[in-house]
């Protein structure tokens, strides 16, 4: 199991310290015409990591030098890792992560559709909180359950940052009403309060694979879960904890559902969330699975993508 380490950097937005800073003007002003040509489908594909594709996403993200140092540093070795996966570059990708492994994992597929491969896993370099949900600002919890990575921050604190749109529907049904938390980043450096941070060369390479994917036009999922369900120590943890927080076996038997149909089937499944804050898995339409939206979300709010 991971060390709890003592930590020092902020996880969410409260009065002592946040894991980001507000976005510049001009961060924000860079997302705008680059989610414009994601719902239009009009971005051409790289074929490697070492090549700036065109689209107006990574062109404004070039612009920022640790971006840019991160292609040149981790484009060789992603197009590795993607060439022995047998994986066209960029692809659809899901990123997965397990706290009491302490273990963040990027997987990729030729399509939407799958089957999705495991490409590359990273150790957490840091943590705080224990097993169970965020459930509200300022109790370091790294959240649990199906979120999207929505933001790119090449300017982070923390030298490159992903947003993790928390709080999802099903967050704010369980959540504190009226501070839930937010600005969940997974990040580089080994400092964290409810974020994930990974170290610098991890996030370079899980940075340039998310941002070219998501020029190509991809919704990029990330899943948190408290460990591997499919594990005995797993199995054995969760019975200890749910002793003691009995509300918290059955939101974990919610999230293993969704956990076993990818392990399953290398397939991820259409989330939702009923109006009773449960996670509900169903097949996905696979014209148009895990493409962004027509209407997509310029970003966290506040936050520099």
């Amino acid at each position: 199991m991971l060390r709890r380490a003592a930590v020092a950097a902020g996880g969410d937005v409260s009065k002592v310290r946040t894991c980001e800073r507000p976005a510049s003007r001009l961060a924000l002003r860079s997302t705008v015409p680059a989610v414009a040509l994601l719902a239009a489908g009009a971005v051409a594909l790289a074929g490697s990591a070492r090549v700036v594709p065109e689209g107006p996403l990574a062109q404004a993200q070039q612009r920022y030098a640790r971006v840019a140092a991160a292609r040149a540093h981790q484009g060789a070795a992603l197009d590795r890792l993607f060439e022995k996966a047998g994986v066209p570059y960029p692809a659809p990708l899901v990123v997965r992560g397990f706290k009491e492994e302490g273990v963040l994992e990027l997987w990729a597929a030729p399509t939407p559709g799958g089957p999705y491969q495991k490409i590359v896993a990273w150790p957490f370099t840091g943590y705080s909180g224990d097993l169970g949900p965020k459930r509200r600002r300022g109790d370091r919890q790294i959240p649990e359950g199906f979120y999207r990575l929505d933001g790119l921050n090449g300017a982070s604190r923390y030298h490159l940052s992903l947003h993790v749109d928390y709080p999802n529907q099903a967050d704010r049904y369980f959540a504190h009403r009226r501070h839930p938390g937010n600005n969940i980043f997974i990040h580089g450096n080994e400092l964290t309060n409810g974020c994930i941070p990974i170290g610098d060369r991890a996030v370079e390479q899980l940075y340039i694979a998310v941002l070219d994917s998501r020029n190509a036009g991809y919704e990029v999922p990330a899943h948190l879960f408290p460990c591997r369900f499919d594990t005995p120590a797993c199995a054995r943890r969760l019975r200890a904890d749910t002793r003691h927080n009995p509300k918290l076996a059955a939101f974990w038997a919610n999230l293993e559902e969704g956990f076993r149909w990818f392990t399953g089937t290398a397939t991820l499944p259409v989330v939702t969330v009923d109006v009773a804050g449960r996670y509900s898995f169903a097949a996905p339409d696979t014209t148009s699975a895990e493409v962004l939206p027509s209407n997509p979300s310029s970003g966290p709010a506040g936050q520099a993508p």
